[in-house]
């Protein structure tokens, strides 16, 4: 799995909360950052479970990889915001 031409990555993965995990669509983009020298990521996971909230530490698997991620917020919509710093759980290369 990797990013589209525009930098997007759109596709299932599983949020994992105190070792219980639960399927969600993602979708993330990020960008490295030149002030520390790291990739930060962030985006929307789709269908997240309402118990999940924002302050939970979790990690986020797409395939096999897998980051820490932070549950920042739920958005009115009902998406839960996440972002992460470092290497993404998804591919960087591009289609």
């Amino acid at each position: 799995m990797s990013v589209d031409e525009s930098g997007v990555f759109d596709g299932d993965a599983e949020l994992d909360v105190a070792g219980t995990r639960c399927p969600v669509r993602v979708r993330l983009a990020g960008h490295l950052n030149p002030i520390d020298g790291r990739y930060h990521w962030q985006g929307l996971a789709y269908g997240a479970p309402d118990e999940l909230q924002a302050g939970k530490p979790a990690h986020l698997w797409i395939g096999k990889r897998s980051s820490p991620v932070r549950l920042v917020e739920r958005i009115p919509s009902g998406q839960l915001m996440v972002s992460g710093v470092g290497e993404p759980p998804y591919d960087l290369s591009p289609v």
